[in-house]
């Protein structure tokens, strides 16, 4: 438990610099670049024309072509100055691909989308509409496959506004997997559905709440960081103690604590913070990409608790 926690702190503190530290941006040879270019390219009204028509379907402004051209000479004097490659506005150096500005990550988002619209595909075919938790898995599927596709979009272009999606769907999953967790701690329990109700409101309330402050109020990174950690803890810590106490008794609960130790595991990803090899992969779409496959472990996981779980609804049933 403790090695897991330590993990993630870890984490936080190596995102939480990456995103406040950019050295190439405040660098006096490209803002020199920037300067000549935004003089020369994007005064009057030729300045649209002269881009392509993806580029500005993606809003790629003569601004961000400015910054996209004065990063790579940029980039070749500190690399033969030996300092290394720096970011930019927070972001390694990436090599755009039909205006995507990050191909890897954009398609390992797709993956990890495609992920859970098969392996939903799969549960419906498995698990009996009647059976507990039948919904909730479908709730967790929606939830996910509309935070991965914000997690494409941004990845595809990085603007305000699928910056705050991003987080936002990201940190919705987070949550719903919270809730998940204390639902399934309670089911048939004595009031389990008002238990289920009130950690429902409180945590939509939360996330409307945490949703408006966000977009209206201040977008505010090291707090949007701490609180994903902090949820990410407690559904982790959460659901390790639950597999703990079941694993010797339902041997399919080994599926869900390989699924939070790789969960955990590959967060780790975040901390190998690299430039991109051949400008497209960094680590940040490395961990996209080892996300991927869990869904399979996690849903066959889901399907197995929900036959378990339904075997125990007639049980009860049987009894009353």
């Amino acid at each position: 438990m403790k090695e897991i926690v330590a993990a993630i702190m870890v984490v936080f503190l190596f995102v939480l610099k990456s995103v406040l530290a950019s050295t190439g941006d405040r660098s006096q040879m490209f803002y020199s670049c920037l300067q000549d270019c935004l003089a020369q390219n994007c005064s009057g009204s030729s300045q649209d024309s002269q881009s392509f028509l993806v580029l500005r379907a993606l809003h790629w402004t003569c601004s961000d072509e400015c910054k996209y051209f004065c990063m790579w000479p940029t980039v070749n004097w500190f690399v033969e100055a030996e300092i290394g490659v720096q970011q930019f506005y927070g972001k390694w150096p990436f090599i755009r691909v039909w205006g995507i500005q990050e191909p890897a990550a954009t398609l390992f988002s797709i993956l990890n989308l495609v992920g859970h619209v098969v392996m939903i595909r799969r549960f419906r075919k498995e698990v009996k509409p009647s059976a507990p938790f039948y919904l909730m898995t479908h709730y967790f599927c929606i939830i996910c496959c509309h935070a991965w596709l914000w997690s494409t979009i941004f990845h595809i272009r990085d603007v305000r506004f699928t910056e705050i999606m991003d987080y936002l769907g990201a940190f919705s999953m987070v949550l719903f997997s919270v809730y998940h967790f204390l639902v399934r701690m309670l089911a048939f329990q004595p009031r389990s559905s008002q238990y289920s109700l009130f950690f429902g409101m409180a945590i939509g309330f939360y996330f409307v709440y945490h949703s408006y402050t966000t977009f209206f109020v201040k977008m505010d990174y090291g707090y949007n960081m701490l609180i994903n950690i902090a949820f990410g803890a407690v559904n982790i810590l959460g659901w390790s103690i639950w597999c703990l106490k079941f694993y010797k008794r339902r041997p399919y609960v080994k599926q869900c604590a390989a699924f939070v130790a790789l969960v955990a595991f590959t967060t780790l990803f975040e901390v190998l913070d690299f430039p991109p090899l051949f400008w497209v992969l960094d680590a940040h779409a490395l961990w996209h990409l080892s996300t991927a496959p869990l869904a399979i472990l996690w849903y066959k996981f889901l399907i197995d608790d929900c036959h378990y779980m339904e075997g125990q609804k007639l049980n009860l049933e049987k009894l009353a």
